[in-house]
């Protein structure tokens, strides 16, 4: 399990089988300051972190080589200007761009999806393969809540309640 520290260079790390806590450094050449990052899993079950900044999607993938930044590598940037261009009423100006929009978490069903939060535009799905971003919104016309969680680790976890 591993979460975000707001505006920290480190993420905490829980390994469930020790319940040892422990920290992981992000990647050095994150943009920003740290605090619009979120973690999550690739389809393929890696650790990764993405981040929205300057209108482009970027996602880092956890990978031990003697290359990488911190242990991560850069595996997809993605330019979202055209996009956004889509969502009717987002402001065109990208000052406006940058400062209402954020990324808030990764589908951890779906572990294609990206979530963002649009300032007074409401939140979206985004999918970098298709490249497509849906407007989330429940049957009764109303927003999803914040944060967006998947599910909730029932506590104890099964393994620790055989022990």
């Amino acid at each position: 399990m591993y979460w975000h520290i707001c505006n920290s260079t480190r993420l905490i790390a829980l390994d469930p089988a020790t319940l040892q806590f422990s920290y992981l450094p992000a990647p050095e050449d994150l943009p920003g300051n740290y605090c619009c990052y979120r973690i999550g899993e690739t389809p393929e079950g890696r650790l990764c972190i993405v981040t929205v900044e300057d209108q482009v999607l970027r996602l880092w993938v956890r990978v031990e080589t003697s290359r990488s930044n911190n242990g991560w590598v850069l595996k997809m940037e993605m330019g979202l200007s055209r996009v956004y261009d889509t969502v009717p009423g987002l402001p065109s100006d990208m000052k406006a761009r940058v400062t209402n929009i954020w990324v808030t978490d990764i589908d951890a069903g779906n572990k294609r999806k990206v979530f963002s939060q649009m300032k007074g535009y409401g939140r979206y799905s985004f999918d970098p393969t298709t490249r497509k971003l849906e407007r989330l919104v429940t049957t009764g016309r109303k927003e999803y809540g914040d944060p967006i969680w998947a599910y909730f680790l029932a506590w104890p976890p099964a393994f620790l309640a055989q022990a």
